[in-house]
């Protein structure tokens, strides 16, 4: 049995086979393909061109893919889905399904299935199952309620810097650390007015807030501390409208919990109680997607076949 599991965003797309006992054939890691960010032509143009980069690895063709499953982001609500699931059909696949890439994030963390997932990649979305209901938080914009996300975040970080510069708020040993990195926050300003990526800027500011808040930093603190009740308040949302037995595992998913310090894992770890299991995956959300694909296909997913398929795609991304 060949399963494909994809977890498709605005800059990358990864897609994985596997076999249904958790043996990685190939991965590849293509253009991105959310429609939203490159259009429906090239979504659908560098969703074929991954597809077909994974299947050359592994010599195979599309026909031979029992079941393929997508985990795509900015697939919402259902007028996007319909535009998603337009895009899917004209790859020629058998079978296939597909749901948020927040979805597939909170599948790759438990190899049941149940739990709560929170996101902070480059934004922020929250997913809980509790094997029997699904539930979702967020994932919009800022303007929407979101107060994650690394951007939010290094946004947090500047704003202090300023603020602290021209006296409306605490001192702090950002200031220094920020402008020796990346110059005067000030002329972030063009990033306002006239666009452009700040994805390695975002880096560089938040890099620092772990540095500065190992130090004691009180103004870094108090941002690690807005994180945390951020973090609780959406666990306390999920928690209202389902039924856990503890211990209830918190899977951090992201680009920024999985660079954050051990300090701030532990700063939630203690706000949210000893009810809780804090996950900080190794391993990338398309686990998730094969998962999906694997049941979609009628595999019952065990403990032992689900730490199996993280082993050896942990050691093929090492290759």
């Amino acid at each position: 049995m060949i399963l494909l599991g994809c977890d498709v965003g605005g800059t990358k797309t990864l897609a994985v086979l596997s076999d249904e006992n958790g043996n990685i054939l190939a991965l590849h890691k293509g253009k991105g393909a959310n429609y939203q960010v490159v259009g429906m032509e090239n979504a659908l143009k560098n969703l074929r061109e991954t597809l077909k980069e994974v299947l050359n690895k592994a010599n195979k063709s599309v026909e031979d893919i029992d079941f393929a499953f997508f985990g795509y982001a900015g697939a919402d609500f259902e007028h996007e889905m319909k535009i998603v699931r337009n895009i899917l059909e004209q790859l020629g696949l058998k079978k296939f399904d597909f749901d948020n890439d927040g979805r597939i994030a909170l599948r790759s963390g438990t190899f049941n299935d149940v739990g709560i997932m929170v996101s902070c990649g480059t934004g922020s979305i929250s997913y809980a199952s509790d094997g029997k209901n699904v539930n979702r938080i967020g994932g919009l914009s800022f303007s929407l309620g979101e107060r994650l996300g690394s951007h939010y975040i290094a946004g947090l970080v500047t704003s202090a810097v300023v603020r602290a510069k021209d006296g409306r708020d605490d001192w702090t040993m950002l200031v220094e650390e920020v402008e020796k990195e990346i110059g005067f926050v000030e002329n972030l300003l063009r990033y306002d007015y006239e666009g452009g990526d700040t994805t390695e800027i975002v880096k560089k500011v938040n890099q620092i807030l772990f540095k500065c808040a190992g130090k004691g930093d009180t103004v870094s603190l108090r941002i690690f501390n807005e994180i945390v009740t951020e973090v609780k308040k959406i666990v306390d949302a999920h928690m209202k409208v389902l039924n856990f037995s503890p211990p209830v595992m918190l899977i951090l998913e992201g680009s920024f919990f999985k660079n954050a310090p051990s300090l701030l894992i532990k700063m939630i770890e203690s706000c949210v109680g000893k009810d809780f299991k804090i996950i900080v995956p190794k391993h990338d959300p398309v686990i998730g997607a094969l998962l999906f694909a694997m049941e979609r296909s009628g595999v019952k997913i065990t403990e032992d076949l689900y730490n199996r398929l993280i082993e050896n795609y942990l050691m093929e991304v090492e290759k």
